[in-house]
């Protein structure tokens, strides 16, 4: 993810070191294949992310070049944590932070929800989780 802004930035040192002409003409190629990518792939992550509920699994998926998908066993579930930082708080947005059973990758964020939904699908894991669990 950081080669193509290294890329170009190196063009850039390129352009300053070497003669203008010839380091623009390196330069200016990275420059715009950066600006594509800091415009594409930003919004291809938030369209690869994903997730769904059912009586006992909570699957989330991601993943922009590989992707990764996650089974969470309600059953192991042990609390939910809404996180709320400030960008979020002014983007009306809000985490799910998912802890579990378990030390191998015990935590499972769910990013980038509504802050409405996140409390419902909050309440809703409590809901479902049981005495046993959440």
């Amino acid at each position: 993810m950081l080669l193509v802004p290294l890329g170009a930035l190196l063009g850039l040192g390129a352009a300053l070191l070497g003669g203008f002409t010839k380091g623009f003409l390196l330069w200016l190629p990275l420059a715009a294949v950066s600006g594509v990518w800091a415009w594409w792939f930003p919004k291809r992550r938030h369209q690869a992310w994903g997730y769904r509920i059912n009586a006992r699994v909570l699957e989330t998926r991601s993943g922009v070049w590989f992707r990764v998908v996650k089974l969470l066993p309600l059953s192991r579930l042990q609390h939910v944590d809404l996180h709320r930082g400030p960008l979020e708080r002014a983007s009306g947005l809000a985490s799910l932070i998912l802890h579990t059973a378990g030390t191998h990758e015990a935590t499972h964020v769910i990013p980038g929800l509504d802050a409405d939904e996140a409390v419902r699908l909050r309440d809703r894991l409590v809901a479902v989780g049981g005495d046993d669990a959440v």
